[in-house]
């Protein structure tokens, strides 16, 4: 009897590498004019150790990938690039009919953020997986950790993170009293918008929800968006809940969130952002 294994050669080969996966998101954004970079990770129970080997690689991996000059802890110095990696799951040995040993999966979410205005900037989910076979005595766990942080470091590379940083544009001043669209007309009296009593509320609103993204709550933070938008309609806010939609991976409503918040007559520097994450997420449907 002749047996035929060659089919079974690229599975065999396949299982001898680490990999992950990369559910969306290529590139996060346009990372060219940020300068320095400040990474915290968070972590389920079960991931705390995955969790310290996984910030060290990180760390590395951007220092070396990338053109920033600093690449630190959160909170060590200040940063004007906010890296939230959250551990979301971590196992061994796989699931199903079949388990694997030597089988170590890591499960995270990259949320990045401006860190002088906390604006939200991406986000991508990265499956990390070990090999499943023992190479060497390696530690499965570290297989998949490294994987995730080469996967960060080439995702921030093509959003622009390597070569020369690039100085940030400096917004325009706002019009001088009595000019522009507040000019008055005919008598000379100055209009003003009516006053905005639920802006403070909904910008708290929007905040939370910011803080909910970075910790992985997506579902919670989209309802603070909307909520923040409902009390005080708002292009920033509707622009968060293109963000939080994108990384749910809903694509459609991403994209109808991004073309409402680009109607909704956002000024010029937010209406160049709306259009390059409409350009990301055309990319993706």
């Amino acid at each position: 009897m002749r047996l035929h294994l060659a089919p079974l050669l690229p599975l065999a080969l396949a299982a001898c590498h680490p990999s992950a996966e990369v559910q969306h998101t290529q590139p996060l954004a346009n990372l060219k004019t940020y300068h320095t970079v400040g990474l915290r990770i968070t972590a389920v129970p079960q991931a705390q150790g995955q969790a310290y080997y996984l910030e060290t690689a990180v760390l590395d991996r951007v220092h070396r990938q990338c053109g920033f000059e600093s690449v630190t802890r959160y909170g060590s110095s200040p940063a004007d690039l906010i890296l939230d990696l959250n551990v979301t799951a971590a196992g061994r040995g796989g699931s199903g009919w079949i388990t694997n040993s030597n089988l170590a999966t890591i499960d995270t979410l990259l949320v990045l953020s401006d860190g002088q205005t906390g604006d939200l900037l991406g986000s991508a989910r990265i499956h990390g997986q070990s090999s499943q076979m023992s190479i060497n005595n390696n530690n499965p766990e570290q297989q998949a950790v490294d994987v995730v942080a080469q996967t960060i470091g080439d995702m921030l590379t093509k959003s622009g993170c390597a070569g020369p940083r690039l100085a940030k544009a400096t917004p325009p001043p706002p019009p001088a009293p009595g000019t522009g669209s507040a000019a008055a007309t005919g008598s000379g009296s100055v209009s003003t918008p009516p006053a905005d009593d639920h802006r403070a509320e909904a910008d708290k609103l929007s905040d939370q929800g910011k803080d909910r993204f970075r910790s992985a709550d997506l579902n919670g933070a989209l309802a603070l968006f909307q909520q923040a938008n409902q009390l005080a309609p708002d292009p920033r806010y509707v622009l968060n809940e293109c963000l939080a939609y994108e990384a749910m991976a809903k694509w459609d409503d991403a994209m109808a969130s991004c073309k409402e918040a680009r109607g909704m007559n956002p000024p010029p520097d937010l209406a160049a952002k709306i259009d390059h994450r409409i350009e990301l997420v055309k990319n993706k449907q």
